[in-house]
């Protein structure tokens, strides 16, 4: 009888085990098999919806989605259109306020600091846009070069070439085969009548950067001064085959 007690008794001892365990596994396995929480993918959708309504002038909608992408997991991209919205809206202390986070946040984000930049420039805030160039000259050669490009082509905006070019042979101080310095540099030049000079700086960027619409223009306006059928007759076809459609072409060719 004691026996029988005994053995009674350890089987109801392993009985609560293999309950207890079993309860355990059920417990975990519900805890595993929840969704795990995915803000980049949610801040993603936002931004997208953000996006979305900005294009269909829906900015009540679209400040609600971007504010919420920011929320949930926050990027530069998400700043920066939050700031252009603001400035579509005509909110400038909203839009210079989201675009001092965004540079203060994203210091290497070199798409926010040229659309600050064109922002200041708007408005003519040419101490600020200095202040801007000076900031950025502190992340790296690379950015550094935007910022004197973008300060330049501002200036260029606004017709005061001397300090366009200034700006333009400071972006080259950090990236000597900078198009965008190397290229208005260029038309300075052809406009002056240096025509040797502005070729250096076009060969420069078709042959080290390579082609664009605008770098091939310049060498058959170049190539048309210095009488260089040829060479014309070559990157006559090279627009024709590449940039059909670009401003450039239809400069040449007419419509």
């Amino acid at each position: 009888m004691k026996s029988f007690i005994q053995r009674k008794h350890w089987l109801t001892l392993c009985s609560l085990v293999v309950v207890a365990m079993l309860s355990g596994c059920i417990t975990t396995g519900g805890e595993s098999d929840r969704p795990k929480p995915q803000p980049e993918k949610a801040a993603r959708a936002y931004y997208d919806l953000g996006v979305a309504y900005i294009k269909k002038k829906r900015y009540d909608l679209a400040e609600i989605k971007l504010q919420r992408s920011i929320e949930s997991s926050p990027t530069p991209e998400a700043y920066n259109a939050l700031a252009l919205m603001y400035e579509l809206q005509h909110d400038n202390a909203l839009a210079e306020e989201t675009y001092q986070k965004l540079i203060t946040k994203y210091p290497k984000y070199g798409r926010g600091y040229l659309n600050y930049n064109i922002f200041l420039c708007k408005y003519d805030r040419h101490a600020q846009i200095e202040q801007l160039a000076s900031r950025m000259a502190a992340q790296g050669k690379e950015i550094a070069a935007i910022g004197q490009i973008a300060a330049g082509n501002c200036a260029l905006e606004k017709k005061d070439i001397n300090r366009a070019e200034t700006h333009f042979k400071r972006a080259l101080q950090y990236e000597q085969f900078a198009a965008g310095a190397l290229l208005p540099l260029a038309e300075i030049d052809l406009e002056r009548g240096d025509v040797a000079e502005a070729n250096i700086k076009v060969n420069k960027v078709n042959n080290y950067i390579g082609y664009s619409a605008r770098s091939v223009y310049l060498a058959i306006l170049i190539s048309r001064e210095l009488g260089d059928e040829v060479r014309e007759r070559k990157l006559t076809n090279v627009m024709r085959s590449r940039y059909a459609g670009t401003q450039e072409a239809k400069n040449l060719f007419g419509r």
